[in-house]
């Protein structure tokens, strides 16, 4: 699985979850000179971000992202990777923002293995698509320049990767354009577990990768709901297909131990066992694919 550029989501949906309108001051990383900016958050927003930040909660980050495909030996392979040429063909708003989540996904898979110019053809596919969003101010020439400067640090096309993210979840969440923040999360999800449904790696460490696929039962339960929630016609087909994929999860065993580190300060750590039988596997593997099917114009 790849991709948690969502710090953003997840401290908002964790930290406000009362008030009708939260007031934050907060430094843009993306400029020059730090800029202090007043966001003032709605009830309403508050409660998309917690939406949203159940589904990424159990992901790795960029950096556990780095040390699985390290530990697993994983090999780059682009040919399951979707086709940054074909985002002209997305001629809705839905399935733009479904394959500029997928996009978003698949530049964070190549800059992990340290593939710049192809990175470079994923963020112009985003950036084409942000623009018949209309996703204003984000793509701009500044942030290719900066990309384009960077292209042998790996980490620094990580972190372009994830501000980039964040910066147009908010502009969307900003313009009260929630279904087209959840497609483009929902795109991005989908992609990342058809990445690792379809990951090759050196060694046989299959049942590693699994486990961190099994472990995203409970996300997906979430986003289910999170995408039920945009009333969205063109999103029924989509929807029906993640239905399918629960129902092929449902045979997925989460066992959790809770294990005290210190009984005097009251510290204890959960440890998940996850499960997953081959016969699992192939339906898991089956259903995703026709997820990923739906949204993503073939190479």
């Amino acid at each position: 699985m790849v991709k948690k550029a969502y710090l953003l989501l997840l401290t908002l949906g964790l930290l406000f979850a009362c008030s009708d309108e939260v007031k934050i001051v907060a430094s843009s990383e993306c400029s020059v000179s730090p800029v202090e900016v007043d966001v003032v958050y709605t009830k309403k927003q508050l409660n998309e971000f917690k939406t949203a930040s159940k589904v990424v909660y159990n992901l790795p980050s960029p950096s556990e992202m780095a040390v699985i495909l390290h530990e697993t030996n994983a090999i780059y392979d682009v040919e399951i990777l979707s086709n940054p040429k074909a985002e002209g063909q997305y001629n809705t708003d839905v399935t733009r923002a479904l394959n500029m989540g997928v996009y978003f996904a698949d530049l964070s898979f190549t800059s992990m293995f340290d593939y710049p110019q192809q990175a470079m053809l994923f963020m112009s596919a985003a950036q084409g698509l942000s623009e018949e969003l209309d996703i204003v101010g984000i793509f701009n020439e500044e942030l290719m320049l900066r990309l384009e400067e960077n292209l042998s640090d790996k980490d620094s096309i990580m972190e372009i990767v994830s501000n980039t993210y964040m910066e147009t979840d908010y502009y969307l969440q900003e313009n009260d354009r929630s279904v087209v923040a959840k497609a483009i999360l929902a795109g991005a999800w989908v992609e990342g577990l058809y990445i690792a449904t379809h990951l090759k790696t050196e060694n046989d460490n299959s049942e590693f990768v699994w486990k961190k696929i099994g472990a995203q039962k409970n996300a997906l339960s979430n986003l289910i709901a999170m995408m039920d929630d945009c009333k969205e016609p063109q999103l029924d087909e989509f929807i029906a297909r993640l239905r399918k994929l629960a129902v092929a999860y449902e045979d997925v065993k989460i066992i959790e131990n809770t294990e005290v580190l210190d009984s005097a300060q009251a510290v204890t750590e959960i440890k998940s066992n996850v499960i997953v039988s081959d016969m699992t596997a192939a339906n898991i593997d089956l259903a995703v694919s026709a997820c990923r099917d739906y949204m993503v114009i073939g190479k």
